[in-house]
């Protein structure tokens, strides 16, 4: 157990805009939100997996929505609304988990953590940031998803009763639209065996260090390319200016294309694939992840034509590696041009 503090907190979301791989929200509402989150609390508990106890009870704390929608008009706390309402289902919860890592939706588990005094667990469900919650290690070790709640800011709720998490998503985005495309959702209430088994463990640490390398190579005028590449084991894919962006949203999501360094990347929400000369380079569930030259990293909502940017590849958590995971991607894939089989970042070329 360990206690994280505000300098902590800015690491982790710096460091998580970087693995979100494009989405997970952009750290600007986060941030903004810090000086109110702080003024309430003094630190955040957090503990590691193996910490949990078995007894106890846990839950996944997010946001849904549109990352351009969020990145206009902030975020409200709604998933603290979610929470609340899961409580008076569900009795006392114990544990908090983030959905995925991103600068936006590890900070609403954080801060879901930190406002109803619970130990925020370092771990989630995916290591980076998807777009849909059938994307998760906890959809794909069985944890229910159902019942799901979601919230929005002024207080109106909605508990739905999925079969699994496809329907979940479905279910949640009629009501994300509903709620102008911003909800606090709480699911996938578990036990702490189920924690587990079912998380990646370490993920907010993960995110931590990345954020400290990247501060701390700025800071000393260093390559905040290449100590970023170095930490995560990353694979460079391209570095250039970004020539053109296309995107519209659409059923709950931003869908979009980005130009830059002769590749060309596809997202919905998130990065699924990057090609160049016509042919795949890196792949869900593989990460492709933006940085500016001079050390910023950004999510697809923050991207703007003429940012000089690095594109960087990263593995997988082995736990998101397998057939199964790619297989929840398959659909957004064959959408976007591609039909075959998962190709690892360091078998492509």
């Amino acid at each position: 157990m360990r206690y994280l503090s505000r300098e902590n907190v800015e690491d982790v979301l710096c460091g998580a805009t970087l693995l979100g791989a494009g989405g997970g929200g952009s750290p600007g509402p986060a941030l903004k939100l810090l000086n109110e989150l702080f003024a309430k609390i003094n630190k955040i508990e957090m503990v590691d997996v193996g910490e949990v106890k078995e007894s106890g009870k846990a839950i996944v704390s997010a946001g849904m929505g549109s990352p351009e929608v969020l990145l206009k008009e902030g975020w409200k706390g709604q998933q603290v609304v979610a929470f609340e309402r899961a409580e008076q289902m569900f009795g006392k919860i114990d544990y908090v988990l983030p959905v995925e890592t991103g600068g936006f939706n590890t900070f609403t588990a954080m801060q879901t953590a930190g406002i109803e005094h619970k130990k925020l667990v370092d771990g989630d469900g995916v290591g980076r940031a998807i777009p849909e919650l059938e994307q998760t290690t906890y959809y794909l070790h069985g944890v229910s998803s159902s019942p799901t709640i979601l919230a929005d800011w002024q207080g109106n709720s909605a508990v739905i009763y999925p079969n699994d998490a496809y329907m979940a998503e479905n279910m949640g985005r009629a009501l994300t639209t509903i709620f102008n495309m911003a909800a606090g959702i709480a699911m996938f209430y578990m036990d702490g065996k189920k924690v587990k088994e079912s998380t990646v463990a370490g993920a907010i640490s993960l995110a931590e260090r990345v954020g400290r390398v990247i501060r701390e190579t700025k800071e000393s005028k260093g390559d905040v390319v290449a100590a970023a590449l170095r930490e995560i084991d990353g694979k460079l894919l391209a570095k250039g200016v970004i020539t053109k962006k296309v995107v519209e949203v659409k059923g709950g999501f931003d869908f979009g294309r980005i130009y830059v360094g002769g590749i060309v990347v596809d997202y919905k929400n998130e990065n699924m694939i990057a090609w160049k000369n016509d042919k795949p380079i890196a792949m869900v569930p593989d990460s492709i992840c933006w940085l500016t030259t001079d050390g910023t990293p950004l999510t697809n909502a923050d991207i703007k034509e003429g940012l000089e940017v690095a594109v960087i590849g990263k593995k997988a958590n082995p736990m998101f590696r397998t057939k199964e995971a790619f297989g929840t991607f398959k659909h957004i894939l064959e959408k976007l041009g591609y039909k075959g089989d998962f190709k690892r970042i360091e078998d492509l070329k």
